[in-house]
């Protein structure tokens, strides 16, 4: 018994219609592909940056976040040294703007005074034993953050002018 042609096509579907949604497939299977490479070479991940700013013989240097999602725990750690230690308190000023885009547990090490400004809020520490000051700042990136970007400042502040500083921008994503 001869075996009858089947076609594959629908009847009421032209060739080109057939080809363009296959290669319309193609790409989106493509995209699908790169979104998820890009997640396992952890490309679309949270990530912190570390920064670093040098005047006057003071250095500081700021880890901080570049790419972040809501609720993620995020690190933000400034270390000021100076050669030969520090003869007074250190105040470091922060940026207001960054306490709304995180939820801070704690800081490490307590600070001794803290007040602030309208642009700052100045946290004065005790003099370290050594020649570096290091504080880390615990929290986490707040929840209605979606999509936000922000730049923020660090700067040490030696007889009410700063002395040097670091910028960063961090971006939340949804």
């Amino acid at each position: 018994m001869p075996v009858e042609h089947i076609p594959s096509l629908p009847r009421h579907h032209a060739v080109d219609q057939v080809r363009r949604a296959r290669n319309l497939r193609r790409v989106g299977l493509g995209a699908l592909a790169l979104v998820v490479g890009l997640g396992l070479a952890t490309f679309l991940g949270a990530r912190s940056a570390t920064t670093a700013s040098t005047a006057a013989g003071y250095t500081m240097v700021v880890t901080h976040p570049v790419v972040t999602r809501p609720g993620l725990a995020t690190p933000l750690r400034i270390e000021v040294g100076h050669a030969g230690g520090f003869a007074g308190p250190v105040t470091l000023a922060v940026s207001r703007e960054i306490f709304e885009r995180f939820d801070f547990q704690n800081l490490y090490p307590n600070p001794s005074a803290e007040t602030g400004s309208d642009a700052y809020v100045y946290y004065e520490f005790d003099p370290p034993p050594g020649d570096r000051l290091r504080v880390s700042l615990d929290g986490r990136t707040s929840p209605d953050q979606n999509g936000s970007v922000g730049n923020h400042r660090v700067a040490l502040v030696m007889d009410g002018q700063p002395v040097t500083e670091v910028r960063f921008r961090m971006v939340v994503m949804p």
